[in-house]
């Protein structure tokens, strides 16, 4: 009988496995595809290198901990943090207010809008359930709502902020309305907080071979203990232990860890605990197209920089946004060519993901380049289709994470893990995933 068994070797069950290893833990990582890391997946196409999923991370100190743990700080390179972001609103890109003066300056909002913003601190705090979008207009008047936070959480959760719960989704900022009375007070407590040791560098992080180094790194540290192409049929509990039937033979472990997919740990706890099957099997995931188009540099009026641009929700757009892939990184489009990573989908377009190569690659050209400026037609290099892609924190979250909770509480040596639950970018993930 081994420690634990983790079932899943997407980047939490790679993290979970890792640090039971630390601690000299026996462990078996079982995955049932020939390959780690889930949805964090680089390719190389054409001398194109290709994120289809996450194009980058935020080095929390956790990640650079892990990373040098690896020895994989020497790998990483990070984004120009001068680098400036976009929004796309009323037919054209308005550079991202990123200071107060700039909001001041930003044709984004109106005159009234500004006003209504600067009026944040003295808005009084409210009690019981929000979402995000009501928050966000009651504390910042309906302009900042629409034009910087609709577009803000669609690019985090592929979600409409209206349905999105504000204290699961930014549990933080409902944390500083209570404590501090305004948000403009918390964050700059925080600020003063953060400043006074420095964790971990700052900066959009990546690899010189993309995102994929890193779950590569853990699964030739596992070496052995991680198993491809190993199917779980099956999960008992026994007497102060369980017993997991793959396609490979059968495992007895202490521990049982679900790193797999919702609806995959769903059907495996179902004949044991059907109340936590239900919990998984009611996440919700928003669906989400990736492509990735090339265009040769002369097509712009100037060569693209920044970091990309996300949309406000108009009419005229379908696209949430585009990642900037070649001004970001070195090495991700061949000289002279620019590569674009476009996100279509969604709570707000759940049909888009659905749609024909050809349908997607339209919509997509025809956003960008009404943007950008762009006359010409695009190189199509990736089309990459997610239906269960990211799961939005609604209203339903907080019940579906206690019965996870009480689950684990009934089933001593079981635990839950994924982008379900504990936050959705990578840092959520690695930070619940570290024991």
């Amino acid at each position: 009988m081994i420690g634990t068994a983790v079932i899943g070797a997407g980047l939490s069950g790679l993290v979970r496995a890792w640090s039971l290893v630390k601690r000299g833990e026996e462990v078996n990582l079982l995955e049932s595809s020939p390959r780690a890391g889930g949805v964090v997946r680089t390719e190389r196409r054409e001398g194109f290198l290709l994120e289809l999923g996450p194009n980058t991370v935020r080095p929390t100190p956790e990640i650079w901990r892990l990373l040098e743990e690896l020895g994989l700080a020497g790998e990483a390179i990070f984004a120009d943090s001068r680098l400036p972001r976009y929004i796309d609103f009323g037919g054209r890109l308005h550079p991202l207010p990123m200071s107060p003066p700039a909001l001041l300056r930003t044709e984004l909002l109106s005159g009234k809008g500004k006003l209504r913003l600067l009026a944040e601190p003295l808005v009084g705090r409210r009690h019981g359930q929000e979402s995000v979008r009501d928050f966000f207009a009651r504390r910042f008047g309906s302009e900042v709502a629409e034009r910087l936070v609709e577009p803000f959480v669609s690019g985090i959760f592929a979600g409409d902020a209206s349905r999105l719960s504000l204290e699961e989704c930014f549990p933080m900022l409902a944390r500083w309305e209570r404590e501090r009375g305004s948000l403009a007070a918390g964050a700059f407590a925080a600020l003063r907080q953060r400043n006074r040791g420095r964790l971990a560098p700052r900066g959009l992080l990546s690899f010189r071979e993309g995102l994929e180094t890193l779950p590569r790194a853990i699964g030739e540290r596992l070496g052995e203990r991680l198993r491809f192409d190993t199917e779980v049929r099956k999960t008992s509990p026994l007497s102060g232990s369980w017993r997991i039937e793959t396609t490979r033979g059968t495992v007895e472990a202490q521990r049982l860890v679900f790193a797999a997919p919702a609806a995959d740990a769903a059907r495996l706890v179902a004949p044991f605990d059907p109340v936590a099957s239900r919990a998984l099997t009611e996440v919700p995931y928003a669906p989400l197209a990736v492509l990735h188009l090339a265009w040769d540099e002369s097509a712009f009026p100037s060569p693209p920089r920044g970091f990309g641009h996300l949309v406000v929700p108009q009419r005229e757009r379908r696209i949430l946004g585009a990642v900037w892939s070649s001004s970001l990184f070195p090495g991700r489009a061949p000289e002279g060519v620019t590569l674009f990573t476009v996100f279509l989908g969604g709570s707000r377009d759940p049909e888009a993901a659905s749609l024909s190569d050809g349908e997607l690659a339209g919509i997509a050209t025809r956003d960008v380049t009404s943007a950008l400026g762009v006359n010409r037609e695009p190189r199509s290099v990736a089309v990459t289709r997610y239906p269960r892609a990211v799961p939005p924190y609604d209203f339903g979250h907080a019940g579906r994470s206690r019965a996870l909770e009480e689950a684990e509480a009934r089933w001593p040596g079981l635990v839950f893990l994924g982008n379900y639950r504990g936050g959705v970018s990578v840092g959520d993930v690695v930070r619940s995933a570290l024991v």
